[in-house]
C-alpha cells in the first residue's frame, strides 16, 4: 500500500497560516483529490504578522484588511487543490462545544539563525501560541468528530523551520489525533530526511504552482523557483516526506 493510500479515505491538514498548506503539503493534497481522498484542511492562525509584497496590496493597509486578503488567497488555492472542505481553527465546527468562537492570531517569529525560526516575543493572549493545548487540542477534537477523518496530517515536531505556530500545530495535531484514535502522519521538515518515507508528486507540479500563483501578498514565483516576501528563495519542489507517527501515550 502507498503512503496516500494509508491516509484513507478521508485526510484532515493541520496547518498554521494561510500558504502553509500549499508550501508544505499542497502536493499531497492534489494527489488525494486525483486518488479520490477527501481531503480537509484546518488553518489555525490568518498570517496576521506576516509582511506582504510590496505593490501587491495597498499602501497603509491595516492588519484587518491584510488579514482579509489573505483569507481570500486561501480560499482561492484550496480550491485550486481539490480540497473538500476549509475550517478555521476556534470556529464551529473547528470549536468546542459550549465554548464562543475564537480567532487565534499569528504569534510571529524572528530568525534565529538561517533557516531557524524562533519566539518573536509578542505579548499577546489572542496568539496561537499563547492558548493552552487543552483549549486548542480540544477545538481540534471537535473538528475530528464532526468530520471523522481516516487521518490527520501536521509537521514534524521541529515545525518545517522552527516557526512557534508550526510546532504548536504539531502538537496539537498530536494530541487531538491521539485523544480521538486516529492515525497521524507528520510531514518531514526535510523531505530528504531518511527517518520519513520518500514521495515524489512531480504530475502535480502545476496545479501546486498554481495554488501558490494565488498568495500574491506572500510569494512571488518566478520560472525557476519561489520568493518569499522575507526574500528567501525557493526552489520547486513536490516531493514530500512523510511517516505514520506514534503519539504520547498511545498510537496515532
Amino acid at each position: 500500500m502507498s503512503p496516500i493510500e494509508n491516509l484513507g479515505e478521508r485526510a484532515l491538514f493541520v496547518h498554521a497560516h494561510p500558504d502553509d498548506e500549499t508550501l508544505s503539503t499542497g502536493s499531497l493534497i492534489a494527489a488525494c483529490a486525483h486518488r479520490g481522498i477527501e481531503a480537509h484542511v484546518v488553518t489555525c492562525t490568518r498570517g496576521e504578522r506576516g509582511e506582504a509584497v510590496t505593490g501587491v496590496v495597498p499602501a497603509g493597509i491595516t492588519r484587518k484588511e491584510l488579514t482579509e486578503f489573505r483569507e481570500r488567497e486561501l480560499a482561492l488555492a484550496v480550491s485550486v487543490l481539490g480540497v473538500a472542505g476549509h475550517h478555521w481553527l476556534g470556529q464551529a465546527p473547528a470549536r468546542a462545544v459550549g465554548r464562543d468562537d475564537r480567532r487565534y492570531s499569528d504569534s510571529g517569529m524572528v530568525w534565529l539563525s538561517e533557516g531557524v525560526a524562533g519566539p518573536a516575543g509578542h505579548d499577546d493572549d489572542s496568539m496561537f501560541t499563547a492558548a493552552s493545548l487543552d483549549e486548542a487540542t480540544g477545538d481540534l477534537a471537535a473538528l475530528i468528530r464532526a468530520i471523522r477523518p481516516t487521518s490527520v496530517i501536521s509537521y514534524d515536531d521541529a515545525g518545517t523551520y522552527g516557526h512557534p505556530d508550526h510546532v504548536q500545530a504539531h502538537r496539537v495535531a498530536a494530541r487531538a489525533a491521539r485523544d480521538e484514535d486516529i492515525p497521524f502522519f507528520e510531514i518531514a521538515s526535510d523531505p530528504r530526511d531518511p527517518g520519513f518515507e520518500a514521495i515524489e508528486l512531480h504530475e502535480h507540479l502545476d496545479i501546486v504552482l498554481d495554488a501558490l500563483s494565488k498568495y500574491r501578498s506572500q510569494l512571488t514565483i518566478y520560472p525557476d523557483h519561489i520568493e518569499h516576501v522575507g526574500g528567501q528563495r525557493q526552489e520547486f519542489s513536490t516531493a514530500v516526506g512523510i511517516r505514520r507517527a506514534e503519539t504520547e501515550g498511545g498510537r496515532a
